[in-house]
């Protein structure tokens, strides 16, 4: 019953100072929106992290591929390895590593790409079927590669959907030919649409994919291929199925473990995951000045609030109020009005947001960034605001809690 008193009265007084009460609430409102708009920005990039993670296949996705440099003697050095992943890595892989669900190669080369005269520049990945399966991924149109297509080198190419509305207006391409650096391929499908990727030009929709023994024999590299991607049974498995694959191709390559490296979706999302709430709490730290700023402002008005009523304080403890009754008096307007800021900055850090994402889309056309309220954001705003309250607050209420009934009454 008292809470409820101390809140009517609380309302009372805030109402009875309406430019003093707003002015108050502007400083927390932006202070709590500068928290959630930043909160907003870490959610949308972890959104977005993960959403790019399962375009690629999901957490429990992880590869091995040949780089072009390694790090020697604390310096970068061109990879002179005589050995390279080649076909019987994947064979090998899928034959003796048990916690591989499924496994499949690719290069990536970039190439001119040309319908009716019309050019493109762009990059092919030669693959195998179980692309598909690696990368859950399937056609809109027509068929993905098959066996045969492996099998007798065949000139078949599937095209992203970005490439399908570009290069073909939206009409269908299966069956017509199309020149790949300067060899006809016939189309036999379109891939779904994955949207942009975060890497501008590299979206997975301007790919075009043919099979990977045509690409040996097409375009060289004999039976080398650029990378293994593979999945692991479960994303529990995946250091062990890391584990088995090193071991597959170290012992096809005479024990060389220097010649590739490995990547797996599993680590990949943990640091980024770490990075992003690094950077997130750093802007959260800078949105949080202007909460203490407005904290600092809302002591001044309550030292100035209990001032203005020395004789009100004075008269109730004359007719029995006690030290914490106008303590707690104090503080229960303080806390009001800092989480009716926090209510307000809540819809004005979402409004922020949204415009923080559509600027981003707005600019940079190939990436669409997310604008993510979360319920933590929610949480932790409400109570940054209350938490602000009470410590701004409790020292101008101390102060009237500590006056006594004749000194406050005398100050009429």
């Amino acid at each position: 019953m008292q809470i409820l008193e101390n809140l009517i009265s609380a309302f009372s007084v805030l109402r009875g100072s309406k430019l003093r009460t707003i002015l108050t609430l502007l400083g927390i409102t932006i202070g709590i929106a500068g928290v959630i708009a930043m909160m907003s920005f870490g959610a949308g990039a972890e959104k977005l992290m993960m959403a790019q993670i399962e375009n690629i296949g999901g957490p429990s996705m992880f590869g091995v591929y040949r780089p072009g440099y390694v790090r020697k003697n604390d310096r970068w050095q061109r990879n002179n390895s005589p050995h390279f992943l080649e076909m019987r890595d994947l064979h090998d892989i899928l034959a003796d590593c048990p916690s591989v669900e499924v496994a499949t190669v690719e290069r990536s080369h970039p190439i001119n790409f040309k319908v009716e005269g019309k050019h493109r520049r762009t990059y092919l990945r030669a693959t195998t079927k179980e692309y598909q399966a690696v990368r859950r991924w399937q056609t809109e149109y027509g068929r993905f590669l098959a066996d045969t297509d492996m099998d007798f080198w065949n000139k078949v190419c599937v095209i992203g959907s970005r490439v399908w509305k570009e290069q073909f207006n939206g009409r269908n391409p299966i069956g017509e030919e199309v020149s790949i650096n300067n060899r006809r391929f016939t189309v036999i499908g379109i891939m779904e649409s994955r949207g942009d990727g975060l890497e501008q030009g590299r979206s997975d929709d301007n790919m075009i994919f043919i099979p990977i023994t045509t690409a040996q024999t097409r375009f060289g590299g004999r039976n080398r291929v650029g990378a293994i991607m593979a999945r692991a049974k479960s994303i529990d498995l995946v250091e062990q199925a890391l584990k088995e694959v090193k071991t597959v191709i170290m012992r096809n390559h005479g024990g060389d473990e220097t010649f590739f490296r490995t990547w797996n979706a599993k680590k990949g999302i943990e640091g980024g995951k770490r990075m992003i709430f690094i950077i997130e709490m750093v802007l959260v730290v800078i949105a949080s000045v202007a909460l203490i700023v407005a904290g600092i402002g809302i002591l001044n008005i309550m030292l100035v609030s209990v001032t203005e009523r020395i004789p009100e304080i004075g008269l109730r403890k004359a007719v029995g109020a006690t030290s914490f009754d106008i303590r707690l008096q104090f503080l229960t307007e303080s806390v009001l009005l800092c989480l009716i800021g926090s209510l307000l900055g809540i819809a004005l850090g979402a409004v922020v947001g949204q415009g923080f994402a559509w600027a981003v889309g707005h600019f940079f056309r190939e990436l669409s960034w997310p604008a993510v309220i979360t319920l933590k954001a929610v949480l932790i705003s409400v109570g940054a605001g209350a938490a602000v309250g009470i410590f701004f607050g409790y020292y101008p209420a101390s102060q009237a809690a500590k006056m006594t009934p004749i000194d406050a009454i005398r100050h009429t």
